[in-house]
């Protein structure tokens, strides 16, 4: 039996919409109505030379939390390591190595 660790505050979250839509974004937590709560929200997109690129996810906002009724999420989970380590410094500008 595979036994996950529970996700901790600042952990990078994939979430899924019923829009369809995928987010990456780094998880708060839920509020007090148990919804859902992240910041720095992005998604995936393709660049003009045909790679994908990390975009924000609300292109116009300067606000960096967001929270996400949990009637529009279908289900999130931990990041892939690499693409989490990509997001990270998309969001942040530090290169990690």
């Amino acid at each position: 039996m595979l036994i996950e660790k529970p996700l901790n505050n600042g952990d990078t979250v994939t979430v899924k919409l019923t829009s369809g839509e995928e987010l990456l974004a780094t998880y708060k937590g839920f509020n007090d109505e148990k919804n859902l709560v992240v910041e720095k929200p992005a998604t995936i997109s393709a660049t003009p030379d045909g790679k994908m690129g990390i975009i924000p996810w609300m292109m116009t906002s300067t606000k960096e939390e967001v929270v996400l009724n949990s009637n529009t999420v279908v289900t999130f989970a931990p990041t892939v390591d690499e693409i989490a380590k990509s997001y990270k410094q998309s969001v942040t500008n530090i290169k990690l190595v």
